[in-house]
């Protein structure tokens, strides 16, 4: 909402009531909708659905078109709304592009959001499920039988420019990896998150991916100290 009132674009909510009143009748022209960030095919075919009522052709450009999103299972993610990556694309061995998709329902922006840009942990959000997908669908897939267990060692953001719900693509560089051991996959990498042709965001992250059993046994010695410290039950 304020985004759209600072660039004087119109809302969903606003369109569809235009529609329903009226306001577009008799034009004679088709109505070219160049979507924002949080409006989805459902989202769509309701315009169209309120355009056809009224006897309107409408035309809407989706931020990120027909992509597909990043699976679930990749980006560690339980609801779609919370999916932040979309159209991810391998360039090189090294470098990977994707469109960042916002929905409107997404655990981050269902709170009050009270500035016209989008706030920062979004930026770090993507940027955590780009490296998980990329990683998930292209580094672990030697091993399909074994669910890895990914660890950040360290992750760091710095912001360049204000992000928008608009339009924005999603970077990621291999700065280096050594898949030379099933166990253990050390892997550094720096994510870009750009719009407008300049940087909003940069993340560089140290992580690893664990095969499974050899940091289970870690967590849960640890899991338990730390309810033991919290109970007051911890040894002296």
């Amino acid at each position: 909402m304020d985004f759209a009132r600072a660039v004087g674009a119109t809302t969903f909510s606003e369109l569809v009531h235009a529609l329903d009143h009226g306001d577009h009748d008799g034009t004679g022209e088709a109505l070219n909708v160049h979507a924002g960030q949080g409006i989805d095919d459902y989202s769509v075919a309701y315009l169209r659905d309120a355009a056809e009522r009224r006897g309107l052709k409408i035309d809407v450009e989706l931020t990120s078109g027909e992509t597909e999103l990043v699976g679930r299972q990749h980006v560690h993610k339980a609801r779609q709304d919370n999916v932040l990556i979309s159209a991810l694309e391998r360039l090189s061995a090294e470098e990977f592009t994707a469109d960042l998709r916002l929905h409107d329902h997404n655990e981050l922006l269902v709170d009050v959001q009270d500035r016209v840009h989008v706030q920062g942990m979004v930026a770090v959000e993507a940027s955590r499920q780009m490296f998980l997908a990329v990683i998930e669908d292209h580094f672990l897939t030697k091993w399909p039988q074994q669910r890895y267990y990914i660890v950040i060692n360290e992750m760091s953001t710095k912001f360049g420019n204000f992000l928008f719900p608009v339009a924005a693509k999603v970077r990621l560089r291999v700065d280096s990896v050594d898949a030379s051991e099933s166990t253990r996959i050390p892997m550094q990498v720096t994510v870009t998150i750009e719009q407008a042709g300049r940087p909003a965001a940069t993340t560089t992250v140290d992580l690893a991916a664990f095969a499974p059993g050899v940091v289970d046994g870690k967590e849960i010695r640890r899991a338990k100290q730390a309810a033991a410290f919290a109970t007051g039950t911890a040894d002296a």
